[in-house]
């Protein structure tokens, strides 16, 4: 395979060809921030925190999917990348599957370190505990009935559900008909 020499963050360094700007960088000490890349496995670009800007393309490129080409210009740390790492942080953050107080990797995870990181509050954006304070015994009583009042409609709901099933009657699921 023959080598390729390209400009990182006003570096040269090279790599050979076929091999990907990610891979390229990490050998050179650049680290790039990533979640999808496992070893062993191909890249798929999924998480797109290994963007990274290439001189002379519009767009940012996914560096693990990226290829080397001669005298190609990369930048891996520019304010446009730090503000498009932080947003997909936050939006990875804001789908709230990730409660950090109970989770075994906490302290030790890459989306945390990440999002410290960039400066992006991950408690912030975990999900709330409502905790319900009655101001008085009205509105306690208002919110019981309310539910009270919805059971027999679920009921209802139940029956009519069952009953179009062939081969069926309420009775047989317990329902009373």
């Amino acid at each position: 395979m023959s080598v390729r020499t390209l400009e990182l963050n006003g570096r040269t360094i090279t790599a050979l060809e076929g091999q990907t700007i990610f891979a390229a960088a990490w050998e050179s000490g650049v680290k790039i921030p990533r979640l999808c890349h496992l070893g062993g496995l191909s890249d798929v670009g999924a998480c797109r925190l290994c963007l990274v800007e290439v001189e002379g393309q519009k767009k940012l490129q996914a560096s693990c999917l990226t290829k080397v080409a001669e005298d190609m210009v990369v930048r891996t740390d520019t304010p446009r990348l730090q503000a498009q790492r932080k947003l997909i942080i936050e939006l990875l953050l804001a789908e709230r599957n990730h409660v950090c107080a109970v989770c075994v990797l906490n302290g030790a995870c890459e989306l945390q370190d990440l999002a410290a990181e960039l400066g992006v509050d991950h408690v912030r954006l975990r999900p709330s505990i409502r905790i319900w304070r009655w101001t008085s015994a009205t509105s306690a009583l208002a919110w019981i009935k309310t539910a009270v009042s919805s059971v027999p409609a679920a009921f209802a709901c139940a029956m009519k559900w069952r009953a179009r099933i062939p081969g069926t009657s309420p009775g047989e699921a317990g329902i009373p008909s």
